[in-house]
């Protein structure tokens, strides 16, 4: 089946002022497979049910087009939330290309590349290649290359999981080389389920399905991750070239399944992942399509005419899950308390707590331990109720802790080798916390401090101290910003000199102030879009490496969130 005539089709393409190219196929070309069916109308309906649920609990602030007052007039509504283009391969979270083959199995290509995508972007690194060989034959779906929904695709994945493809193999789901089917009118290949040995502690699962409609599909694309998709395969569409594809000529071939990576407003159009190989619409392109890749037109042979499909909540291995939990010897913390922890040295640990007598108490682990060594006093530390201690290494083996003690004050306490104990605690003058708050500290250079709390008057505060100061310089307020009862600031330096602050609102928003080199003032606050945490808790923040920050909050549907940052 060599394909349509290309001059033709390529005429056809000028004539309708569409902007696509169109290649030749070989000789011997035999269209891939396709396998797109709809989605049953009650998985339909509980897809867009939870994607509701999703935008009023989790990310109201994306999704609930804020308006903005005006003096003396109506209020007009904000624009949407939503750039003007936007792509996930940017993020470095999109997998490889894969071929499914001649094989209807294009949806189980779709929903897993999905799922290994989410997998990325909710808990860092690169795509995990999910199998798509366990997905479509072991599953309800059965051994076979007949079609399939993306609604019940999904729902397999969360209630049966998936493994990886290094567990099964796609091709290793075929005879070698495979064989056509001769009871399939298009001769598909037959497929065979494949037994993985102790599969149950392999398998990925996602927390739950949604549907997404209209242009919540590109908010959802923006903010949180790529989606699923069907439409109509025509002809021309073998013959695609690159440039955003709109039908043209040929007939019909079926339905077929695709991760949708994003859009661009510019030229009306969603940008997918194919499942048919890396040489699908020639080499890779500078608009980026090609190299399996590749763009169609809003409302396309009917993309539009069901929801996008999205997963959340991905649920690693039981294999690659956390160790654990051990009890750190003697250690019981007082009511409403966390304890905190900091590396002072390679697999040094050293970690912090409020007693039940609201003294303050630390052990320790490095090498050679078999286990957890203290509690220790820390002298003469009592804790005010409802905080928590907080510690810094400035450099290396030194460490600095702070609590705000029984009259709200602020106080601190150091450690470096040499000292036979803890020194301290010293009061930093001119510092007083809210009640039910905690001091944080930060090392922004070598022996450098920078402390932050939230004071009497909800506003936050910050002071300073290194080489050369006699003592504590501060407290100088960071800008107007008032935070929620019951939480804290936290405070991360993303490289030297550098300082990155986030606190909850008294709105429950969260928000992020900063100051660098060559501020004359703390910068901010800006509003994190869609950010929302639950009463009496906080954000924490993380770098991972220079000028990446990641933070981590409680929604207010107590589910935990998280949010990222790079240049």
């Amino acid at each position: 089946m060599p394909g349509l005539d290309v001059t033709q089709l390529d005429a056809d393409i000028r004539a309708r002022n569409f902007t696509w190219r169109a290649i030749k196929l070989p000789p011997d070309f035999v269209p891939r497979g396709l396998g797109y069916n709809r989605t049953p109308p009650e998985t339909l309906r509980l897809a867009l049910q939870n994607a509701q649920r999703h935008m009023t609990l989790r990310m109201p602030d994306i999704f609930r087009n804020p308006m903005t007052p005006t003096v003396g007039g109506p209020s007009p509504a904000a624009g949407p939330s939503f750039p003007s283009s936007f792509d996930w391969r940017t993020r470095g979270v999109v997998g490889p290309v894969t071929d499914q083959g001649w094989c209807g199995s294009c949806v189980s290509f779709a929903t897993t590349g999905m799922v290994g995508a989410m997998a990325a972007v909710e808990q860092g690194g690169s795509s995990i290649h999910l199998s798509e060989a366990d997905q479509h034959f072991c599953s309800s779906h059965g051994a076979n290359c007949g079609g399939w929904n993306n609604g019940d695709a999904l729902g397999q994945i969360n209630s049966r999981g998936v493994v990886a493809d290094a567990d099964f193999p796609y091709m290793s789901a075929f005879d070698n080389p495979p064989i056509g089917d001769p009871n399939d009118p298009e001769h598909l290949w037959i497929a065979h389920c494949r037994g993985v040995a102790d599969r149950e502690r392999k398998i990925y699962k996602i927390d739950v399905v949604h549907g997404w409609t209209g242009d919540d599909r590109k908010t959802y694309l923006a903010n949180v991750g790529p989606l699923v998709c069907g439409f109509e395969v025509f002809e021309d569409f073998d013959q695609y070239g690159g440039g955003v594809y709109r039908h043209v000529s040929g007939n019909s071939r079926g339905g077929h399944a695709v991760m949708v990576i994003g859009f661009s407003e510019a030229e009306s159009c969603w940008i997918c992942r194919n499942s048919w190989g890396a040489g699908f619409g020639g080499a890779a392109h500078p608009d980026g399509t090609g190299a399996g890749f590749f763009k169609i037109g809003y409302g396309e042979c009917g993309i539009d005419g069901e929801a996008f499909f999205g997963a959340q909540g991905v649920v690693a291995p039981a294999d690659s899950r956390w160790g654990g939990w051990w009890a750190v010897q003697g250690g019981v913390a007082a009511p409403g308390t966390s304890v905190f922890g900091v590396s002072r040295s390679t697999d040094h640990l050293d970690i912090f707590c409020v007693g039940t007598d609201h003294g303050t108490y630390t052990a320790a682990w490095q090498p050679g331990f078999t286990s957890w060594q203290g509690w220790w006093r820390v002298q003469g530390g009592v804790a005010a109720p409802n905080t928590s201690i907080t510690a810094v290494s400035r450099s290396l083996d030194k460490l600095d802790i702070f609590c705000v003690g029984s009259d709200q004050r602020i106080y601190t306490a150091a450690w470096e080798p040499g000292f036979t104990s803890w020194h301290g605690w010293w009061q930093v003058a001119g510092g007083v916390a809210a009640p039910g708050t905690s001091v944080f500290g930060v090392s922004r250079g070598p022996d450098k401090l920078d402390i932050f709390c939230i004071g009497t008057d909800m506003q936050v505060y910050t002071a300073a101290w290194e080489p050369g100061f006699a003592s504590w310089r501060g407290w100088w307020p960071i800008g107007y910003f008032r935070a929620a009862p019951g939480t804290s600031v936290y405070a991360v330096s993303r490289s030297l000199d550098h300082i990155d602050i986030f606190a909850v609102g008294e709105d429950g928003g969260i928000y992020s102030a900063a100051w660098q080199p060559g501020f004359t003032a703390w910068h901010g606050w800006w509003r994190i879009l869609g950010g929302a945490a639950a009463p009496n808790s906080m954000v924490t923040a993380v770098v991972r490496s220079a000028d990446h920050l990641d933070i981590f909050a409680v929604g207010t549907d107590q589910h935990v969130y998280t949010a990222a940052w790079q240049p």
